[in-house]
């Protein structure tokens, strides 16, 4: 960082800084600050861009399932969901981020402990940049609950008011925060490409659409494709 460029990440986190009276700014819960969120600078998407490439990290890290936590929905592709940022951009943004400069917000942008899959209707439409005061997922409400307030430490984020009291209204029921994925799907989201069901010769074309396999349910499923009686056909 140059020195015109220093001096100007010093001038905004000193303003963050200053936005946060020092009564206020003692309050904590798990070591994270408790305080009204607050915009030290303009939020810019572009600031935090990413990878399309972190969704199949995504996919990686939960063992090659697309899964949603949110909703405990497997999908037969990525192309049916959307990246989901936990702890959203802009709120990320209003809780301290607005003083990062641009390397700390991309890598916060694609860092996988704060990422996850969800159904465009969920991301777009629902959650939106909402915090935990504001929305919860109807699954796995324990272990978002504990992401969130993990990133936020991770990050030396704020957590404001009520979202520090909906988080631990649901951490104190919880006796574990462990992610819960079903390993055979009780509900698969419907194909939308045109193909997607096939039928297909072997497992080697049906990876050509699904890299990953299709669980059961799936109208690409087939018995004989799979072989160790998973309840995926031709996973990797």
């Amino acid at each position: 960082m140059n020195h015109c460029n220093r001096t100007r990440y010093l001038i905004v986190l000193s303003l963050a800084a200053a936005s946060v009276s020092p009564a206020v700014a003692q309050e904590r819960w798990r070591d994270l600050v408790v305080t009204a969120e607050y915009r030290c600078s303009v939020y810019d998407r572009d600031d935090y861009r990413y990878p399309p490439t972190v969704e199949q990290n995504i996919v990686t890290a939960m063992g090659g399932r697309i899964y949603s936590p949110y909703t405990a929905t497997h999908f037969a592709s990525t192309h049916d969901t959307d990246i989901e940022h936990i702890v959203a951009l802009s709120e990320a943004h209003d809780s301290g981020a607005c003083a990062w400069d641009g390397i700390r917000r991309r890598a916060f942008a694609r860092d996988l402990d704060n990422l996850t899959l969800a159904s465009p209707a969920v991301n777009r439409n629902i959650k939106r940049a909402k915090d935990a005061a504001e929305w919860l997922p109807a699954n796995n409400r324990c272990w978002y609950a504990n992401r969130v307030a993990e990133v936020k430490h991770k990050y030396a984020l704020t957590v404001d008011p009520a979202e520090a009291a909906a988080l631990k209204t649901v951490l104190s029921a919880c006796p574990d925060v462990a992610m819960v994925v079903t390993d055979t799907p009780a509900r698969v989201a419907t194909p939308t490409r045109a193909g997607a069901c096939g039928p297909f010769k072997n497992c080697t074309a049906l990876r050509h659409t699904h890299p990953n396999g299709v669980p059961r349910g799936h109208c690409a499923y087939r018995a004989s494709m799979d072989r160790d009686r998973d309840g995926w056909a031709c996973e990797r």
